[in-house]
């Protein structure tokens, strides 16, 4: 093994190589207490999560200002990454021991920032089982020449230029990755498999709720509201 000036080892890395470990060993060097799962604890991480938010809420309501919302804005979307953060635990299943409990949290998490948490779990852990490979890994995959040159023309102005990137999340739940086909909504997709689309019903159910409540909210449902124009007199 050659050494380099600085005395360290000049060896060659091979990325396309397998490592000389497998996951089982990776999983046995990990402390037994790295595996202990507290529902309390995690929980709790929720709830000042949650508090922030309000926080951050109120304080918006309060120095309503020019010079305040753009503080506000960074911070609470931090937070709402937070949430989503939360919300990725229980879908990896590191958030509790019960499934229940994972599924129940984070259906509420996800659902908050319009996210369908079983869609998104699903398409998740896909990537997780085929990182770095370009035809089978889910997000962040490079787009080849030829897939490139095929978009249409909104579709390259969307995805690639500033600052309209930093809606490609939305976009990607919805539509997913270009060259990819499907949607994180739709059951029947082909990111889901016969036995999973009930649970990306569920899910999507979760996301139309809350668009159906606001809906409901401001426009009735045996009766609609009405709508008025000019001066009405409403003694």
């Amino acid at each position: 093994m050659e050494k380099s000036n600085g005395g360290h080892d000049n060896t060659d890395f091979d990325p396309s190589a397998l490592p000389p470990f497998k996951i089982a060993e990776i999983r046995a060097a990990i402390p037994k207490h790295c595996w202990v799962k507290n529902t309390w604890k995690s929980l709790s991480y929720v709830l000042r999560d949650v508090l922030i938010v309000a926080a951050l809420i109120v304080a918006a309501i309060k120095f309503d200002s020019w010079f305040f919302w753009p503080i506000y804005w960074p911070l609470q979307g931090t937070m709402f990454w937070a949430i989503f953060v939360l919300g990725h635990d229980c879908g990896h299943g590191s958030f509790s021991d019960s499934s229940m409990v994972n599924s129940l949290v984070g259906h509420i998490l996800h659902s908050s920032i319009l996210v369908p948490y079983h869609g998104w779990r699903i398409s998740h852990k896909t990537h997780h089982q085929n990182h770095g490979n370009v035809e089978k890994d889910e997000s962040w995959v490079p787009l080849t020449e030829k897939v490139y040159k095929n978009l249409d023309t909104m579709t390259k102005f969307v995805r690639f230029s500033l600052p309209l990137p930093m809606f490609a999340y939305p976009i990607y739940l919805w539509r997913r990755s270009p060259g990819k086909s499907g949607s994180h909504f739709h059951p029947y997709s082909d990111l889901f498999s016969p036995n999973e689309r009930k649970e990306v019903i569920v899910s999507t159910i979760f996301v139309m709720w809350l668009d159906f409540v606001t809906y409901l909210h401001h426009h009735g449902y045996t009766q609609k509201l009405p709508w008025y124009r000019g001066k009405v007199n409403l003694q």
